[in-house]
């Protein structure tokens, strides 16, 4: 017996199509390329857990049967395709964020649709769930959520462990910039006196939240900063992001900050 990872995008992506997780989990069959790297070791009862692609991990299943190809696939696909049939398939109450636990894995790699695992990842991520579940860290649907109003005054209290301190205490949270611009979290100032926009999320984030930060720090730059001879840069802090965000911010410019409860 084997562990894996599959991964595969959020729930209705490929909408209806054989790849879209909702039909995968409707068929019990998990639908591959038949190219897919790792496709050819995996075998009858290894163990797998499932992960949305960059993204969490949210259930597990074994593997029921031999890997069976798609007769149909060349033509609805343009490609070899098929499936391993699935069993036992369970849907956690709560989803467990990479960022969390990814130095614990055997296996780093956020990319591959089948990676390889082992027994004591299976463990981290078992332990971490019902950690998470028991904090009452999780919803009805599986997100993980924290009240944002208390992740600010958390954040607030500890700015000097980043080297920020508020801006000013009467735009420090919650500040409305102006119509078209939104409402900022925290507006801080670094060692060397120039800005710095501090987004808070309290759950997991996406590259969404970078045009959000963008527009804030725009806002900022203009009315204030070039006024005062100040730079301007952006912190997104969040328990749990994606590589869509990453990447996003590391263009931008943005740095992230993973926000671990404790």
């Amino acid at each position: 017996m084997s562990y894996w990872i599959f991964a595969n995008k959020q729930t209705g992506f490929y909408e209806e199509s054989d790849w879209d997780t909702s039909t995968i989990l409707s068929t019990k069959r998990y639908y591959f390329k038949q190219k897919e790297p790792n496709r050819g070791q995996v075998n009858p009862d290894d163990l797998i857990i499932f992960r949305e692609y960059s993204g969490n991990y949210w259930g597990s299943c074994e593997i029921a049967g031999e890997w069976v190809e798609d007769m149909k696939g060349m033509t609805k696909h343009q490609e070899r395709t098929g499936w391993f049939p699935i069993k036992n398939i369970k849907k956690w109450k709560t989803e467990v964020p990479y960022e969390l636990v990814k130095a614990d894995l055997f296996n780093q790699n956020h990319r591959l649709r089948i990676a390889k695992a082992n027994e004591a990842d299976f463990n981290v991520l078992e332990i971490a769930r019902k950690i998470l579940e028991r904090l009452q860290y999780g919803a009805t649907d599986g997100s993980l959520f924290l009240m944002e109003n208390g992740v600010e005054e958390a954040v607030k209290a500890n700015l000097g462990n980043i080297g920020l301190r508020l801006a000013d205490p009467s735009i420090g949270q919650q500040c409305v910039l102006d119509v078209g611009a939104g409402r900022t979290d925290l507006i801080c100032l670094d060692k060397d006196d120039n800005y710095v926009v501090l987004e808070l999320k309290a759950v997991r984030t996406s590259d969404e939240v970078v045009g959000q930060i963008l527009r804030y720090m725009g806002y900022i730059s203009e009315n204030w900063a070039e006024k005062e001879g100040r730079k301007v840069s952006g912190v997104i802090l969040t328990p749990s992001y994606d590589e869509n965000l990453r990447l996003a911010a590391r263009q931008a410019g943005i740095t992230v900050k993973l926000l671990r409860i404790v």
